[in-house]
């Protein structure tokens, strides 16, 4: 989705802007977090297939996955979700991150400032955040890319790179399966930047904060698919243009000089276009001053199914869905914020029927 998959990469300043004051995370929530780190320093047993749910507001992660196995991610809550799915830096745990953020949160975002910061703005992996001191811009990664003024996201120097597959964004009610077959080891933190409908409080701001480990060992075998679907920058989506009804793994093979492409699978309500569903997304959550609308899903004219963040160094992956009768659309939009069409030109309608 063009505005969708663009605020994707810089979530998290607009949520930290909009949680001024509050405090990100409870001592019960530090507790749980030191529990969980405690009980993953024994090299922990994976499994090929684990399931994360995200409810309102909060991450059930069912165990360790084995390195390259598939994630069943599902929100069975009321609002959007998005699985922000990043690989700790060594030595660093979730409480780290449960405490920074609530550090940001009471500092007003940031670099600190003391709500100095009065404007969030996502400009694909790079966050540009102005405050009344001056206009900062770092990247997702956590460098300085110009401004008055340099600092460091402290959230992002937790971690050893930006969020990417098979980290996404759901819409109420879906359920999808994905398989990174390049995920490697480590310890990563999950995080909801989604700000919570009427009031706007950010989802880790309500507890929605976790971890998965990924573990070594034997390979899992990899899903079989039965359709293919190719990825470049610049050109469509190429793969079939109908489906049958049913469950589908659908395979990606991604094109050298992807990284910066987000893939997104969306089911389209009757005559709607992925132009009204993008508009419609973004009205929702682009807006600076406003949070989004209770029973927000009921305002677009679709469901997302998946929208991951950048490919980045992935080549291949896996995405397993329920597909219904009906319009589906597959985007994999370049969030290089220079010369973006929209709808964007990696794109394909898929008809199931």
């Amino acid at each position: 989705m063009h505005g969708l998959n663009r605020r994707l990469a810089s979530l998290i300043a607009l949520a930290v802007a909009m949680s001024m004051g509050l405090g990100a995370c409870g001592d019960d929530d530090d507790e749980t977090a030191t529990q969980q780190t405690t009980a993953t320093t024994a090299a922990p047993r994976g499994s090929d297939t684990v399931t994360i749910e995200m409810t309102d507001y909060a991450y059930t992660v069912s165990g360790p996955l084995n390195a390259g196995g598939t994630l069943r991610i599902s929100n069975p809550g009321k609002e959007f979700h998005v699985l922000a799915m990043a690989r700790f830096r060594p030595g660093k745990t979730l409480q780290d991150l449960q405490t920074t953020l609530q550090q940001m949160a009471q500092q007003g975002g940031p670099g600190g400032g003391g709500g100095e910061t009065t404007t969030t703005t996502a400009r694909g992996a790079t966050t540009t955040t102005s405050a009344r001191g001056g206009t900062t811009t770092t990247s997702a990664g956590g460098g300085a890319a110009g401004g008055e003024q340099e600092e460091q996201d402290p959230v992002a120097e937790l971690f050893d790179g930006e969020p990417t597959l098979p980290s996404g964004f759901l819409s109420p009610g879906e359920t999808v399966e994905v398989t990174v077959p390049n995920l490697q080891p480590g310890t990563y933190g999950l995080i909801c930047f989604v700000p919570t409908e009427g009031e706007g409080t950010p989802h880790f701001a309500k507890g929605m904060v976790n971890q998965l480990e990924v573990v070594a060992g034997p390979t899992p075998p990899q899903p079989t698919a039965d359709a293919t679907y190719r990825l470049a920058p610049g050109q469509a989506v190429q793969g079939p243009a109908t489906l049958t009804p049913g469950r589908h793994t659908l395979r990606f093979e991604v094109a050298p000089g992807s990284q910066q492409l987000e893939p997104a699978l969306a089911r389209l309500n009757p005559g709607a276009t992925a132009t009204q569903l993008d508009n419609a997304l973004s009205r929702l959550f682009e807006s600076e001053d406003r949070p989004p609308p209770r029973n927000a899903a009921s305002q677009v004219p679709g469901q997302v199914l998946f929208a991951g963040l950048d490919l980045q160094d992935t080549s291949t992956f896996y995405l397993t869905a329920d597909f219904r009768a009906g319009n589906y659309v597959i985007v994999a939009e370049d969030t290089d914020p220079e010369d973006r069409p929209s709808p964007p030109r990696e794109l394909i309608n898929i008809r199931v029927a």
